[in-house]
């Protein structure tokens, strides 16, 4: 059951969206992964340790989760950003799918649009409104 949740950057955007992963708040460096493939390589490699991943790929998940292709035993970041998560693991090799190990992991998610952070992050302005990067996802939010 997905609720409401807020991406916060550090300048003070906001991105409304759903919940999608673990319920609860997440803190970390806002980072984008451009890969259309290798969603579960980028989850659980370390050098994103602590950091909020955000996919530029518009469809993540389809393939799901397996157990033969991790970096390593473990999903290392604090924060996934999505658009489009797949509600169904398609890949013949899936053994679960990527929500499933969001939330045994303990990670909060966010299935939102990120093209205006996208465009914002590309073509930063000169009074800096656009040069954060610090963020914070919040699942555990009321909708009042």
């Amino acid at each position: 059951m997905t609720s409401p949740a807020v991406l916060v950057l550090e300048d003070g955007r906001i991105f409304r969206g759903q919940s999608f992963g673990a319920v609860g708040e997440a803190l970390g460096e806002a980072v984008f992964s451009t890969g259309m493939t290798g969603y579960q390589e980028t989850l659980t490699d370390p050098s994103y340790r602590g950091q909020v991943v955000v996919m530029t790929s518009p469809h993540v998940g389809n393939t799901g989760m397996n157990d033969e292709d991790p970096e390593s035993r473990r999903i290392w970041v604090s924060g996934y950003v999505v658009r489009d998560p797949s509600p169904v693991a398609s890949n013949w090799r899936a053994t679960r799918s990527l929500e499933d190990d969001l939330i045994a992991a303990g990670v909060v998610g966010i299935r939102a649009s990120v093209q205006p952070m996208r465009f914002c992050s590309m073509k930063p302005s000169s009074d800096g409104w656009c040069s954060s990067t610090p963020a914070t996802i919040s699942t555990a939010i009321s909708s009042t």
